[in-house]
């Protein structure tokens, strides 16, 4: 077991680094010591240091909810695990409430790691061992610490099953947005699906990282005669597609979700936005089925399987690796051009 950095968020904007001091208190029956070596920044992580993220949330704070560790010591539970790299749940479910037994993301006592409790943003982290995902693919810690958020999006793509001959818009191409992408061809065998992303700067860099899918940069032109004709026929005039999938943090997103979307069309709406205005007219004139998704417990295993046969595309999406102790410098990184970026705790290199 080796020190290192300790990483806070204090508010907006305030970090402390610290040097991660070992556990004074005696693990539990089913807690784990793990030496964390590495947190993948998400999003949410972004939005708690610029002070704009819009779901429940908690300074002072140890964030990172996309991690991969070691686990160096156990409570008796735990001894199957001990040596082995893990990673795990960003939520904290009780397991035992009405809610966990269909959907445990939607748990009545839900907290949130790296939200509302400690998250993974430290060297050495105790933690119940039920929230751990052992590495059962040697994805090593680089693939390892992606697991949460393809676990994400694989959760969520479950719930409106795509078909294979379906025609596919995913909007926002952020790494949930990608993921999603990656998923849909690679595990769901969609042919036809497209990336919409706004910001031409972020399309050009994504193009680049992977230069098969079809990024386009504004959202399809709507049908003129459809727009002319007016009433409920403009409700369909930018109608191309059978399922989108809105994974931008812009407020217009799920608005181009619903409007792309055909007749008995599906759309899946990830993140937390409060100041997101809902088309009710789109979504009730055109039946469609919208599908909200939050968290990735029960699809790790999914996703890690996906990883294990999908290194070489997934590892792109790490598009900037830095040591913990330069947090604040991965903080302040042109969101144009970065992906993922890893801070790094460890020595591990994989």
């Amino acid at each position: 077991m080796s020190a290192g950095p300790d990483l806070r968020l204090t508010a907006p904007g305030r970090l402390s680094v610290d040097e991660a001091k070992p556990p004074t208190a005696p693990l539990g029956p089913d807690e784990v010591l793990v030496e964390v070596d590495r947190v993948t920044l998400c999003g949410s992580d972004q939005a708690l240091y610029d002070g704009t993220y819009g779901g429940p949330s908690s300074y002072p704070l140890r964030f990172g909810h996309e991690w991969a560790g070691r686990v160096v010591d156990t409570g008796l539970g735990g001894r199957e695990l001990l040596g082995q790299w893990v990673t795990g749940d960003c939520s904290r479910w009780c397991g035992d409430c009405p809610r966990c037994g269909t959907d445990r993301n939607v748990c009545a006592r839900i907290e949130k790691f790296g939200l509302t409790v400690d998250g993974f943003s430290t060297r050495l982290r105790t933690v119940d061992r039920r929230y751990l995902y052992p590495d059962r693919h040697g994805l090593g810690p680089g693939l390892l610490a992606l697991s949460e958020f393809f676990a994400v999006a694989a959760q969520g793509l479950h719930r409106v099953a795509p078909r294979p001959d379906e025609r596919i818009l995913v909007i926002g191409a952020g790494a949930l947005g990608l993921a999603s992408y990656l998923l849909l061809t690679g595990a769901h065998g969609a042919a036809d699906v497209e990336l919409l992303e706004a910001d031409p700067v972020k399309a050009a860099a994504v193009a680049e990282l992977l230069p098969s899918a079809r990024v386009r940069t504004e959202a399809p032109e709507p049908d003129a005669a459809a727009r002319s004709a007016g009433g409920y026929a403009a409700l369909t005039a930018a109608a191309r597609y059978d399922l989108t999938v809105d994974c931008s943090s812009g407020a217009d997103g799920l608005a181009t979700a619903l409007a792309c979307a055909v007749p008995r069309g599906r759309v899946l709406c990830f993140g937390l936005r409060r100041s997101a205005a809902l088309r009710t007219d789109l979504l009730v004139a055109n039946a469609l089925t919208l599908v909200g998704s939050i968290g990735g417990t029960g699809g790790f295993a999914r996703a890690q399987e996906f990883l294990a046969g999908h290194r070489e595309e997934a590892g792109l999406l790490v598009t900037h690796r830095l040591p913990a102790e330069r947090a604040e410098e991965a903080f302040g990184l042109d969101p144009r051009t970065r992906i993922k970026t890893q801070l790094t705790f460890g020595e591990d290199a994989r």
